[in-house]
């Protein structure tokens, strides 16, 4: 049940530093299946069971399902300890389900949740739309109601990545004010990252007349960017994470599939949903009132961020 083979001192000696490095590269890297099971290789030519045994079942937590592993482990357990593993269960693509994204906002009480929200949101953006409305009373509404948004856009990424299939409630106003500002610097900080080199190259476009085609380089760079970032600034709860340039291309090169996938799934989405927004306010205005409309316009557009949310919740799972 064991690799274990004879070893000189020298070759255990080299095979014990070899694990040392892998632990090295995984606290400074995080996690990686492929890195946990060259690590319980390592473990077992060294015929320490037991650590082969833990260092392939955090790898099959990083891959739930992956025959290779479960192989690997059946290898090296006898079929009563197998039996008595903790496996976790294989989790499909989100894209197989594609009328499951559709369908996330009204799961549970998101039809309550989506009403009850574009009620209070489309409030807000009426108030906020008033000619004779202080001026910075407007703002400070304005800045709320940003920083909610931004609070339920974290609450669903982070359900979606624990594994929950419908949508949170809505944040408790009395207990967000304080957290308001964070959430609200987790969501733009990563947007500034991603795209400040676009604002500042543009400048040279305009003034000096630089290479455009560099430009829509930059634009693609920051859409591929941007997702991975405020995964890695939300998720976390800490903004700065999302200019860690080295630790973002390397956590999009690990999922690059999964990712790329996931990037034209939004773009989809986007696509969709602003056609959507441009049918609901063609026809809503010539239909109804101002404030009906923007009801309609505000429902839709809590409708896919609540999509939005929930793809990169589901991406970081």
């Amino acid at each position: 049940m064991s690799d274990e083979t004879e070893l000189s001192r020298e070759e255990r000696t080299k095979i014990m530093q070899m694990c040392d490095e892998h632990t090295a590269q995984i606290v400074c890297d995080g996690e990686s299946a492929e890195t946990r099971v060259r690590l319980a290789n390592l473990h077992l030519r060294l015929g320490e069971r037991e650590e082969a045994i833990m260092s392939l079942q955090i790898a099959l937590n990083q891959r739930p399902g992956t025959e290779a592993i479960l192989a690997k482990l059946r290898h090296i357990c006898t079929e009563e300890e197998f039996a008595k593993l903790e496996l976790p269960e294989k989790i499909e693509p989100f894209w197989h389900d594609m009328s499951g994204l559709f369908r996330y906002p009204l799961g549970g009480s998101g039809v309550y949740l989506l009403v009850g929200g574009t009620i209070f949101v489309t409030v807000l953006q009426y108030i906020i739309g008033l000619p004779t409305f202080f001026f910075y009373a407007t703002a400070v509404v304005a800045i709320f109601l940003a920083g909610y948004m931004s609070s339920y856009f974290i609450s669903i990424m982070k359900s979606s990545a624990s594994g929950r299939k419908t949508p949170p409630d809505w944040p408790d106003i009395t207990g967000i004010i304080g957290n308001i500002a964070h959430s609200l610097f987790s969501v733009s900080f990563p947007m500034f990252v991603s795209f400040f080199p676009v604002a500042v190259y543009a400048v040279f476009v305009i003034f000096f007349q630089a290479p455009l085609f560099v430009l829509f380089i930059l634009i693609g760079f920051g859409l591929l960017y941007y997702p991975m970032a405020l995964i890695a600034s939300a998720i976390t709860g800490a903004p700065l994470n999302s200019a860690n340039f080295i630790g973002i291309i390397n956590s999009i090169r690990k999922v690059r599939k999964e990712y790329l996938i996931a990037e034209l799934i939004l773009a989809f989405f986007v696509a969709v949903s602003v056609v959507a927004y441009i049918m609901v306010e063609i026809t809503t205005r010539a239909m109804a009132g101002a404030f009906i409309a923007g009801f309609a316009v505000q429902f839709v557009n809590l409708y896919f961020m609540m999509i939005f949310a929930h793809i990169l919740g589901l991406l970081y799972r």
